[in-house]
């Protein structure tokens, strides 16, 4: 099979890591180096093997022998060069941000699809091997359910890859537009992160200081996911007298999960800084420690090689064209929201009227917000009034609702007695055993794990989803004898 022949655009100080995603490879090759400058086209194709450099990127889209381009150059130029590109026929892989505003993402992803071609957005962090093992181990169940993120960026002024001038140009005029050195471009990793981990993300808050008028930090953002219950927090820290050793960027990260059963935390980032293992998970009483490759270019070899498989159809591109486009939306909605002063939701950046649709999500949330705490301390604490006959039917019927992986582990008597036993029968035993659920209505023995009592009526609209068992036992409606933290592990048992 012919091999694929690739093209970069751009030789700046990032491209040496893309690079090293191509030596040896047995489907794709480096074939030529595009750069403004000759000489840094010359001087890396001749350090990395490669055969022709050249400063004429049209040159290089008339070549029909030329089958993909990394696009490599400055964020703001990165819809030229990819529109280019995707004219010309040939596939894309474009550094991350893809673009600096959604139109410009939305005009590549209709070339893309107008030429039938891939168009990846390249992102090292989501093939970062303790990233990876984090994500694999989050899937496994390691932690239960998953429900916050919280993540740290440290950079120093010292230690890392000395950054050219003509870097800092660009740089620079992202951030005289909106676009922070933290928050934006190296927020872009952090927030491709959040969207690996726990999926995508709802809505933004942000409040971003400046150091020397040319850092975005100290910096703090919060964001809440569009699966329910997920949220996250990321922290920018500049220490402008800080030394941070680093054969890349001066910069870190670290990384900590909680779940509904443990803490999962990665302590490696583009250097690192924190001793121990790269990642470990704290469950059942117990900590966990693994290692993996930890060098930070790891993640670039695993992006290439991605691309290179996309384009040979054995898997999709990670970031595909439409995961680019979204974490692109979350950096420019966190900027809106530090500059407005308040919670930005993502989709109303595509809005017709953007101030109407934050303002209707506004009230949704004010309305799930008002519903919940009327659940806890108003209509939602009321007995059922008038169920209390249905309770034995009901309570005999958990059986039906039982879930055996939630109640792993789970082992011991449950009682429940009914305070107005005539109504309601009763009381009831709920023993389980390796897994299994059986529900006797007989004396209690003398111990059991957890006793509740309650009357018939507000047992039953718990039952019924009427009402819920924290608002009963605030109200004194419901009390335990035993381990209370039991009762509410009845609710994912039983789903109620």
């Amino acid at each position: 099979m012919k091999k694929i022949k690739v093209a970069f655009v751009g030789c700046g100080r990032i491209s040496g890591l893309h690079a090293a995603g191509y030596r040896g490879d047995p489907d794709a090759e480096l074939a030529v180096l595009c750069d403004s400058s000759i000489a840094t086209a010359r001087s890396r194709a001749s350090e990395w093997g490669v055969p022709k450099a050249t400063d004429n990127y049209d040159g290089i889209l008339a070549d029909p022998g030329i089958d993909a381009v990394e696009v490599l150059v400055p964020t703001g130029l990165h819809e030229e060069f990819t529109l280019r590109a995707l004219e010309a026929g040939k596939h894309v892989s474009v550094q991350k941000p893809m673009a600096t505003s959604l139109a410009s993402a939305d005009r590549m992803i209709r070339a893309a699809r107008k030429a039938g071609k891939l168009l990846k957005v390249a992102e090292n962090f989501a093939f970062y091997p303790p990233l990876v093992l984090a994500k694999r181990l989050l899937d496994e169940g390691a932690i239960g359910e998953p429900s916050s993120l919280r993540m740290k960026m440290v950079c120093g002024a010292s230690g890392g890859w000395e950054v050219p001038d003509s870097a800092w140009a660009w740089r620079l005029r992202d951030f005289a537009a909106g676009m922070g050195l933290n928050t934006f471009d190296h927020g872009h990793h952090m927030w491709a992160s959040a969207w690996y981990f726990l999926g995508e993300i709802d809505k933004v808050s942000a409040w971003v200081d400046e150091t020397n008028g040319v850092v975005d930090s100290p910096a703090v953002v919060q964001w809440k996911h569009r699966a329910p219950k997920r949220y996250g927090q990321c922290e920018f820290q500049y220490g402008k007298e800080l030394l941070l050793p680093s054969p890349y960027y001066g910069d870190t990260e670290w990384f900590d999960i909680a779940g509904s059963r443990g803490v999962l935390t990665v302590n490696r980032g583009t250097t690192g800084i924190i001793e121990g293992p790269a990642v470990s998970v704290y469950s059942e009483g117990s900590w966990k420690r693994y290692e993996a490759e930890n060098d930070w270019a790891a993640g670039f070899v695993g992006s290439t090689k991605n691309f290179i498989a996309a384009m040979l159809g054995r898997e999709g591109a990670r970031l595909s064209m439409e995961e680019g486009r979204h974490i692109l939306a979350v950096d420019i909605a966190i900027a809106k929201a530090d500059r407005e002063s308040r919670t930005v939701y993502v989709d109303e950046l595509d809005a017709g009227i953007p101030w109407l649709y934050a303002a209707r999500r506004r009230r949704e949330d004010r309305a799930e917000k008002a519903a919940f705490f009327a659940s806890i301390g108003g209509n939602g604490a009321r007995s059922s009034k008038g169920s209390g006959a249905r309770s034995r039917e009901l309570t005999l019927g958990l059986a039906e609702r039982f879930r055996p992986s939630a109640a792993e582990g789970f082992e011991g008597d449950i009682g429940l007695v009914l305070t107005d036993a005539a109504k309601g029968g009763g009381p009831y035993l709920l023993r389980f055993t390796k897994g299994r659920l059986e529900i006797l209505e007989a004396p209690l023995p003398e111990r059991t794990m957890l006793a509740i009592k309650v009357d018939s009526d507000t047992w039953a609209g718990i039952l019924l989803g009427k009402g819920r068992i924290e608002t009963a036992y605030l109200r004194g409606r419901l009390r335990f004898d035993g381990e209370a933290a039991q009762a509410l592990r009845l609710r994912d048992i039983f789903g109620l």
